[in-house]
């Protein structure tokens, strides 16, 4: 990438005849008893890559370009002096000692050789250009993840000169995006802004440029949302199997949960571990939530339809009625007036009658336990109805709310 204009370059020893008049000195700033020296600067971005979430962290690589003004290099001529890699005069010219604050990692491009150029202009004017690939810092807030949008960035400070000596600021041209296309993330705009740290040792100027990223939701929906919500609409298949085929439903219930269970951990596996609840935690939780609760309700309807068979079975409910029958005819004989026997039996048919209406009270139970089965039904019937209903208002309502609010 050529960044400045191609011309037929004086010979670099015009720099070697100013160094020599002047005895320059690169350890000391120009105008060092004057005003600061302002260095302008801009970034001509190549790529931005390697976004992770886990490590907090993004790649960049990009041309960082820096320029201020240095009488002392003035000469007489009408074409800048280019220098480049391999030069000795690189290290004998002053040069601001920028540095990326939030940087982990980063080294200068050295294929085929090392990338780094100098311009000199006849005014003295000094257009530094370097390529560099770093990875930096970006405190990502996941909140809303995967329907996230982040801002990372970069700052950009002097590091031992105060604002006394130096001053940055961003050039007319600040930042210069090209096509940049990123797997999981747009840039949807960059913005630029100018600041003043205070440190013990004093003021430093600060620049600081945001890249507003907003994260591709598509892979995300058909890796982790697509395939939990058919996993939570193949769980309401038991509802319309059988009550009775029992192993059918527990197994395909065991597997709607297990099979749930592992894809919400590997929906997390990337991710760090906050403190807060993502968005894609409230649809896993949600969904492991609905696989459940549909073997919870096998569970019931079982429970339900098995007591309802042994019922069926149980013929004693019948044969209490037969026997209260018969017993409440031989009450009414023995203590009719023309029965001699009525008072020698009417304390032993008092005791048994209280017997028999004891026993009459719990065939009312029983019989108004009898339709289990009944009630199993119903509530496969009503479920068929319910959990479709609850996990449409459920994605009503959180699509909306992660997306546009």
């Amino acid at each position: 990438m050529i960044l400045f204009e191609i011309v037929h370059g004086r010979n670099p020893d015009v720099l070697y005849h100013v160094l020599q008049k002047h005895q320059y000195d690169s350890q000391i700033r120009p105008n060092v008893s004057g005003a600061p020296v302002h260095v302008s600067l801009f970034l001509l971005i190549t790529d931005i890559h390697s976004v992770s979430e886990s490590s907090m962290d993004f790649g960049i690589t990009m041309f960082l370009v820096q320029m201020w003004k240095d009488e002392r290099l003035a000469f007489n001529g009408t074409e800048a002096v280019d220098l480049r890699s391999g030069s000795e005069l690189m290290s004998k010219i002053w040069m601001p000692d920028s540095y990326f604050v939030n940087e982990k990692e980063g080294n200068v491009h050295e294929i085929t050789m090392e990338n780094k150029q100098i311009r000199v202009e006849p005014n003295g004017n000094i257009t530094f250009d370097v390529r560099v690939s770093m990875k930096l810092t970006c405190y990502m807030r996941l909140q809303r993840f995967p329907m996230d949008k982040q801002m990372c960035g970069m700052d950009i400070e002097s590091f031992g000169y105060t604002t006394r000596d130096v001053v940055l600021e961003w050039d007319e041209r600040s930042i210069i995006l090209e096509d940049i296309t990123m797997p999981d993330f747009s840039i949807r705009q960059s913005s630029t802004v100018k600041l003043l740290h205070v440190y013990p040792m004093g003021n430093y100027s600060r620049l600081k440029c945001t890249f507003h990223m907003e994260r591709e939701l598509i892979f995300y929906v058909m890796e982790h949302y697509v395939p939990s919500a058919l996993l939570v609409i193949l769980s309401w298949v038991s509802f319309w199997i059988g009550v009775d085929v029992t192993p059918a439903r527990a197994s395909l219930g065991i597997t709607t949960v297990l099979t749930l269970t592992t894809l919400s951990s590997g929906a997390r596996a990337n991710l760090p571990k906050v403190s807060y609840i993502k968005a894609i935690d409230v649809w896993m939780f949600t969904c492991s939530f609905f696989t459940f609760a549909a073997l919870l309700e096998f569970a019931v309807t079982s429970f339900l339809h098995k007591k309802g068979q042994d019922r069926q079975m149980d013929p004693t409910p019948r044969e209490n009625k037969k026997n209260k029958t018969n017993f409440m005819e031989l009450k009414e004989y023995l203590q009719s007036p023309g029965n001699s026997h009525r008072d020698v039996y009417t304390h032993k048919m008092d005791t048994e009658a209280r017997i028999f209406v004891a026993a009459d009270n719990d065939n009312v139970k029983e019989r108004r336990q009898t339709d289990f089965i009944g009630q199993a039904h119903y509530v496969d019937r009503m479920s068929r109805l319910l959990f479709p209903a609850a996990f449409v208002l459920f994605n009503a309502i959180y699509w909306p709310y992660y997306i546009y609010v």
